[in-house]
């Protein structure tokens, strides 16, 4: 069973409150014994008491310095728990393994798209630093595969049609930059297909579904340390 984490400190202060008990005991109960002992045998006594302080004081130093070790141990291992979970929750959004939501922008394509054109459209969103991507409502990860059935654009398997919308999560000012700016992808798709409209709007808060297609290892495994070659 796990020791809570109030165990050490309050056991520390019994054994302190303990101890001193004992020296106060001790103290009050040797001026009545000092009559009826000689003076050799009280100076006996007086060096017992001595010598027993003395170890006193080094028990309590050392719990003292258990107690400190202890609270040390406690913040440091807190710090490490938060860094864990902080790791687990970026890796877990990056695979798309739970929904996400933050400012961004979205864009709407009427009309038909090649899968080049989306591939492009959704590296040039990467490039200007998306933290989060889904199109037509399919969320887009490293791993995601984008293709055609000859008609349609498939996403994962899925086929999507126009009119296409393309969320992306990140900073709104550099991703609407990136997209209109003069020269830009948008720019040249409207060039090359004049009969199709995109519009880029910024967003206060977009989310972002969970990813439908997770990866799953068949043979990749973590290294061992004790495995690694030189």
């Amino acid at each position: 069973m796990a020791t809570p984490k109030w165990a050490a400190p309050v056991s520390l202060t019994l054994v302190c409150g303990f101890l001193g008990l004992l020296l106060v005991a001790q103290l009050q109960t040797q001026p009545s014994a000092r009559p009826r002992v000689r003076n050799e045998e009280w100076d006996y006594v007086v060096a017992g008491l001595i010598e027993s302080n003395g170890r006193l004081r080094d028990e309590v130093a050392a719990l003292e310095e258990q107690l400190a070790a202890l609270q040390e141990a406690e913040g440091g291992g807190g710090a490490v728990l938060q860094t864990l979970v902080d790791e687990v929750n970026r890796l877990r959004i990056v695979n798309g393994l739970v929904e996400i939501s933050g400012p961004g922008v979205e864009v709407m394509v009427t009309g038909t798209l090649s899968v080049v054109d989306l591939h492009d459209l959704i590296n040039e969103v990467r490039n200007a630093g998306a933290e989060g991507l889904a199109v037509s409502g399919h969320r887009i990860v490293a791993w995601s595969a984008i293709s055609t059935d000859g008609q349609n654009i498939l996403i994962d398997g899925r086929p999507v049609s126009p009119p296409y919308s393309l969320q992306a999560i990140g900073a709104p000012d550099t991703l609407e930059a990136a997209l209109t700016r003069p020269g830009g992808l948008v720019s040249l798709l409207a060039k090359a297909h004049p009969e199709i409209s995109i519009t880029v709007t910024r967003r206060e808060k977009i989310t972002l579904p969970v990813c439908t297609q997770p990866l799953q290892f068949a043979y990749a495994r973590p290294v061992q340390a004790d495995t690694k070659r030189p």
